[in-house]
């Protein structure tokens, strides 16, 4: 089970996420570990290193925990094959 505050990490993410497509509209997608420094600009990352660990091990907990749905308002996908996360614009969110 997620704590409160990785619950309001999510969301506060999710919100992140919806503000950078909405300032870069032509974007369609983003690998996750390049909005890292948005991450660590808004406070819900203390430092970046090793290319996005943090965002990383963070987004497997919310994958273990089922919680992926925490994004209500941007799409998150992950490559499998090479284990990449991916931001992708939603059409209708």
């Amino acid at each position: 089970m997620l704590s409160e505050h990785n619950i309001q990490k999510a969301i506060t993410m999710d919100q992140i996420v919806v503000d950078y497509f909405k300032l870069n509209p032509k974007l369609k997608e983003i690998q996750a570990k390049d909005l890292m420094g948005e991450f660590v600009k808004a406070g819900v990352f203390s430092k970046d290193y090793k290319d996005g660990l943090p965002l990383r091990d963070f987004l497997k907990k919310l994958e273990e925990n089922n919680q992926l749905d925490l994004f209500e308002k941007s799409k998150l996908i992950k490559n499998e094959e090479n284990k990449y996360w991916y931001f992708v614009k939603s059409k209708n969110k």
